[in-house]
């Protein structure tokens, strides 16, 4: 029995997942960048798939003024989706 070099179909499925996964993380950077808000310690977790088949973005931490402000963020965008949708 010969050993195949194509990738199982779990590796193809995680590289895909791992690319959605990148890219999310690369746009939530970038928005959240356009408020003054960053990420430092977010990176996607490149191991997690392997085991679960599910590729996490990890937000790592952040300093409690930082969080204040992601939360008005979010929160100011609510406000205005809500609005948007009355």
């Amino acid at each position: 029995m010969t050993k195949s070099s194509e990738p199982s179909r779990l590796t193809r499925i995680i590289r895909t997942k791992r690319e959605v996964a990148d890219d999310a993380l690369e746009d939530l950077r970038a928005v959240a960048s356009l408020a003054g808000i960053a990420f430092p310690s977010a990176c996607v977790d490149w191991y997690e798939g392997r085991f679960t088949g599910d590729v996490l973005v990890e937000l790592g931490r952040i300093r409690p003024e930082v969080a204040h402000e992601l939360t008005d963020l979010l929160r100011d965008g609510l406000k205005a989706r809500k609005r948007a949708q009355s």
